[in-house]
């Protein structure tokens, strides 16, 4: 009787534990990208069963995958950065498509029409038309590392970068001069709606507090990739706000080595003098 009670004992705290790793992954946004496309032949007809894999230019990672009888592929979940599409098939020449450049929550559509030929042979496109999001309509701004570095921020608040994107404005300026991790800390009223009506993700999970909808968790600048500021008609897996959506992916590694190194300090001794210093 006693094995039995703890036989069950852990088949129940294993169903327990499977239960909440399920449901934190399902909780979790997306925060990668994606490419769909078309392949076709020289007369429109589409090409089933074409060889395409994507290409991740920072990482070297490989996404395999094949288009399916309409012509049609998906690869779906890539980080975001810099890719190199290749698409191969018997009695065709091969086609490459370089640079292309994917955003936080971006679906990217990307077409081949392939030649007659060898497979051997490759067609590179080096001017190919800017990428196409269709998919989608919603409205977003995306903000790269290259500004969130470049930008001054007094208290290194990447949260007032948003009020870069249009419909994103504040009623207390002064506000953002407190870190992110302070309860006063400012936010931007997107589109007319209170700040508490705007969804904070980081890398996918929500990044929120039950009190007031505070930033749980603000990440060193120089350790985001980049963000995206949904303004307009975000899609049903942020369904549950009413004002923007800000959404964070942090940096991961890559092929080649990188760092980086600060030192941030406020002292009032090393600040400027001020005219009323001088009053006698």
């Amino acid at each position: 009787m006693r094995n039995t009670f703890r036989a069950a004992t852990c088949v129940l705290a294993c169903l327990f534990f499977a239960f909440v790793l399920v449901r934190t992954r399902l909780s979790g946004q997306e925060v990668t990208a994606a490419i769909n496309g078309l392949i076709s032949d020289p007369s429109g007809a589409a090409v089933a069963g074409a060889k395409v894999t994507a290409k991740d230019l920072d990482r070297g990672t490989v996404y395999p995958t094949t288009s399916a009888g309409d012509g049609a592929y998906s690869l779906q979940r890539l980080p975001i950065g810099r890719y190199e599409v290749r698409v191969e098939n018997p009695g065709f020449q091969s086609s490459v498509q370089s640079n292309i450049v994917l955003e936080l929550n971006q679906t990217a559509k990307v077409d081949f029409q392939l030649k007659v030929g060898n497979v051997n042979q490759t067609v590179e496109v080096t001017t190919a038309a800017p990428v196409l999001q269709t998919e989608q309509t919603q409205l977003s701004t995306v903000i790269d590392s290259h500004a969130i570095v470049s930008i001054p921020l007094e208290t290194r608040n990447y949260n007032q970068l948003a009020l870069l994107t249009p419909g994103a404005v504040t009623t207390s300026p002064a506000s953002f001069n407190y870190p992110q991790t302070t309860f006063n800390s400012g936010r931007p009223y997107i589109n007319g709606n209170r700040e508490q009506a705007t969804y904070y993700l980081l890398d996918g999970l929500e990044n929120i507090e039950f009190v007031d909808n505070n930033v749980a968790f603000s990440p060193n600048v120089d350790a985001i990739q980049e963000f995206n500021v949904i303004t307009q008609n975000p899609s049903a897996e942020f369904g549950q706000f009413l004002g923007g959506v800000i959404s964070v992916s942090t940096k991961s590694g890559t092929n080649q080595f990188h760092g980086g190194l600060f030192e941030f300090i406020r002292n009032d001794k090393l600040n400027a003098n001020e005219w009323g210093s001088n009053l006698t």
